[in-house]
């Protein structure tokens, strides 16, 4: 009938079919997926080291020590800071866990992205995580500044991407775009901050806030710990940063459930 309607011999429109949806099926992208994966609670509090507790293997192993829901969402899996963040249970700030996952050995290399979509798909899973994002004007601090400062320096060949605390306050950025500083900083702040440095490129950098604290054996307080980074970011990098309103996006959770150990 419809090589009738059509014009086209019978025989070739029945090949024509399956080969449109051959090539259709063909062109989907292929979906990463966790064989297995591990997740128990962690009751040992806090670490005392915020560094390396998330690790992405060459050959598809994804571990996460000591994490919390929220460090899980922030570290990238959702672009967000805890900062812009709204809603959910009370236990995503305070109850920790030990995660273990292992990618399917199918499809070669993980891409950052592919990595994002199984971390996803294991939090929508297992944690039952369901979230929206609305985007306010809001009021914000931006870290602004004019040519690239003399204390960042080009990031060599090779380096892996670091933050390592270093002694009495120091903060060591190794192969960092300008965006974690103001991550950083959002978090010591407690307040949203924003890039407008409009500074590319990735850089090794180190703030000494201490250096600023002054001797306070003369009855006055001591120096707040966030006025010393920011000082750190004015003398050392040359920022500084200015009370705007800007459009800010914020993460909200609906629903989140603790898993099971297993």
């Amino acid at each position: 009938m419809f090589g009738l309607t059509f014009g086209f011999p019978k025989g070739l429109l029945a090949v024509a079919i399956p080969a449109v949806a051959f090539i259709a099926v063909a062109q989907q992208p292929t979906r990463r997926e966790f064989e297995v994966a591990s997740i128990r609670a962690n009751n040992s509090g806090p670490p005392r080291v915020q560094a390396n507790r998330f690790t992405y293997s060459p050959g598809g192993l994804y571990k996460a020590t000591n994490v919390t829901l929220v460090d899980i969402i922030v570290r990238g899996v959702y672009q967000t800071r805890r900062i812009q963040m709204r809603g959910g249970p009370d236990w995503i700030d305070s109850q920790r866990f030990d995660i273990a996952a292992k990618a399917d050995s199918t499809g070669g290399g993980i891409t950052p992205d592919q990595w994002k979509q199984m971390v996803r798909a294991l939090l929508e899973d297992r944690f039952k995580l369901v979230l929206h994002r609305e985007t306010k004007e809001t009021p914000v601090y931006a870290l602004v500044g004019g040519k690239t400062p003399s204390g960042l320096q080009p990031s060599k060949d090779g380096e892996e991407s670091a933050f390592t605390p270093g002694d009495r306050g120091q903060m060591i950025f190794q192969r960092m775009p300008v965006v974690a500083l103001v991550n950083t900083l959002a978090n010591i702040l407690h307040e949203p901050v924003v890039d407008s440095t409009g500074i590319d490129g990735v850089f090794d950098f180190t703030l000494d806030p201490m250096q600023f604290a002054t001797n306070s054996g003369d009855g006055r307080p001591p120096d707040a710990f966030p006025d010393l980074v920011l000082t750190a970011i004015r003398e050392q990098l040359g920022f500084r940063r200015e009370r705007r309103t800007a459009p800010l996006e914020i993460t909200i959770i609906d629903h989140a459930e603790k898993p099971g150990d297993n």
